[in-house]
């Protein structure tokens, strides 16, 4: 009994050492690295839990727009994006302006192809694919956790506080690789409404010139690398050596830079994928573009210039 007591003293006096805004504080950090630890996993699982993914060369998405069409954006507008005649329709009623419609699938490796054609407008316009497309929905919680998120709804001045402490949700981004109906590609990023030109246009014989010309684009990514294919030709990019700096194509030679045949994206990209058109301020509006036979595969290893189509 006696040393029963000894140890109940002695933990009696350990804990009267620590007074209670300590205890408080203690408690409250185990809780927020217990927290931050449940985010982070969260997180992580979240962003991997929906994408797509195969064993190499599996097909892991088709449409011919004849179907399933609940699983694209369609809208209508001066920029609309529909279905006519079982093809996707992207169509621009004002000059300098981008319609692009995505599915509702997330991948990160893809061997992404369609086919598109220009039948009305100008042929000096923009057309392609879009890629690791993010897009939050406005209406939803920008943090990566339910229980931060009703924090937030209950709380706004914590959720206020909650955003500086935890990595908000992804911001809306794009990439975009572009042909136009006068034979030229590009290839851009568009991330928080700002656009910058990686690759500059850059004049293609592969290219089918003109409107009602059938062109079959394909993007490949593999491992945070991309390649680009028209009508299964590897076409190659103008990528300047500073990175911050524009991408420079002029007389047939790429300005402070090189001619690479992938430019390098980010690791563990992933998004979904799209399609889109663009009016020119020199083109002028009208532009109407149609899309069919997308095909979307797990990436062969490793990547080879061989088209699939």
């Amino acid at each position: 009994m006696g040393a029963v007591s000894r140890v109940a003293r002695s933990l009696t006096g350990c804990c009267r050492r620590w007074p209670p805004w300590a205890i408080a504080l203690a408690a409250t950090l185990t809780f927020g690295i217990a927290l931050y630890a449940a985010n982070w996993v969260y997180a992580a699982q979240a962003r991997d839990a929906f994408i797509l993914a195969g064993s190499p060369g599996d097909l892991l998405y088709v449409s011919t727009f004849s179907g399933f069409l609940d699983e694209w954006d369609l809208y209508e507008g001066q920029q609309s994006a529909s279905v006519a005649d079982e093809q996707l329709e992207l169509s621009l009623r004002s000059p300098q302006t981008a319609a692009w419609t995505s599915a509702s699938h997330r991948f990160r490796d893809f061997d992404f192809s369609v086919s598109l054609r220009a039948i009305a407008g100008p042929v000096d316009n923009a057309m392609g694919a879009v890629f690791h497309a993010r897009a939050p929905d406005a209406g939803s919680c920008d943090l990566p956790a339910l229980i931060l998120c009703g924090i937030d709804q209950l709380l706004p001045l914590a959720g206020a506080a909650l955003r500086q402490a935890f990595e908000p949700a992804e911001a809306a981004s794009h990439y975009a690789f572009l042909i136009s109906s006068d034979g030229y590609y590009s290839l851009r990023r568009t991330e928080a409404g700002s656009t910058k030109v990686l690759s500059a246009w850059i004049a293609s014989e592969h290219i089918h010139q003109g409107l009602e010309a059938s062109n079959t684009i394909r993007v490949v990514a593999r491992d945070a690398n991309y390649r680009f294919f028209v009508n299964g030709a590897s076409l190659p990019l103008c990528l300047p050596y500073d990175a911050a700096a524009a991408s420079t194509f002029v007389g047939g030679e790429c300005l402070e830079g090189e001619m690479r045949a992938e430019y390098p994206g980010e690791s563990g990209s992933s998004g979904g994928l799209g399609l889109i058109a663009q009016s020119t301020a020199t083109g002028g509006a009208g532009v109407v573009v149609r899309f069919d036979n997308l095909l979307v595969y797990e990436p062969a290893a490793p990547m080879r210039e061989e088209s699939k189509l």
